[in-house]
């Protein structure tokens, strides 16, 4: 059970961050200053749906987190919660386009090789 609270949590995390960033790429940043500059971007970001999306899923994260803490140790839920920097970077390349440096593709490798260790008992 633990380890499907696991792969919820880290897939919902990793939708929220994707759809919050397509979401922030589609509200137009419009011109001017100041306070109605803000407002007209907080106006077209409530009416964007992948925005709402991403919050959803962020819910459905911390549902999942909260119910592993209930019977995990934080020291193992934490090291398995940085597989979203895994899937959010494959996340981030093949949904979103990103290009993805050989250096942070190496970096993603050494997340997974810590997440390994960390979760040996």
């Amino acid at each position: 059970m633990g380890w499907l609270l696991i792969a919820v949590m880290v897939v919902s995390d990793s939708g929220s961050d994707i759809l919050m960033a397509r979401g922030m790429r589609q509200v137009i940043d419009p011109p001017g200053r100041g306070i109605a500059r803000l407002l007209a971007v907080v106006r077209a970001a409530l009416r964007n749906p992948s925005l709402f999306g991403s919050a959803a899923l962020g819910i459905v994260h911390l549902g999942a987190f909260l119910a592993l803490l209930s019977f995990w140790d934080l020291s193992l839920v934490i090291p398995a919660a940085a597989l979203d920097y895994v899937v959010g970077t494959l996340g981030a390349r093949f949904l979103l386009g990103e290009s993805v440096t050989p250096l942070r593709w190496a970096g993603v490798c050494l997340i997974s090789a810590g997440v390994a260790l960390a979760s040996v008992s």
